[in-house]
């Protein structure tokens, strides 16, 4: 699973002297599952919910999975900014994003689920094409986070 190569990414993050970064509170999950809605059109998928409770979001070797409530007009202490609606506001001004939630980015890929939280896809940065499908977030967090160790 996922969550043992997350342990591995914070040990090695903390051994950089890098941010890592806690969980997200209940409050920050129930704010962003309505600014979700309210400002994307789309469903926060609870296998996403489980990441930001282990981590409200993560920037590391070229991978970037959003959190929970920063933004670039409120980023957190270490600088991060990449919250899920802050993040996909700035995709969607290209209008072939708009029918997708993307949790996170990395140099080539977008990591991507429909509106409704379902298909787990990998997609092209550049050209929005699916390069890889999932059978869920979960699979797809675990490939993404083991391709940047």
């Amino acid at each position: 699973m996922y969550m043992k190569l997350l342990k591995t990414i914070q040990t090695d993050q903390l051994y950089a002297k890098e941010p890592v970064r806690g969980a997200a509170s209940d409050e920050q999950i129930a704010t962003v599952q309505k600014a979700v809605i309210e400002s994307l059109g789309a469903i926060l998928p609870e296998e996403y919910e489980e990441f930001l409770r282990l981590s409200d979001g993560l920037d590391y070797n070229g991978l970037v999975l959003y959190g929970s409530t920063a933004s670039p007009e409120q980023p957190d202490a270490s600088g991060f900014w990449q919250g899920l609606v802050a993040a996909n506001q700035l995709w969607r001004e290209s209008p072939e994003n708009s029918s997708l939630l993307i949790l996170g980015d990395s140099d080539m890929d977008l990591f991507t689920v429909d509106l409704n939280g379902g298909n787990p896809a990998r997609r092209d940065r550049v050209t929005g094409e699916t390069v890889e499908t999932y059978p869920s977030i979960s699979s797809m967090l675990e490939a993404a986070l083991s391709e940047h160790l």
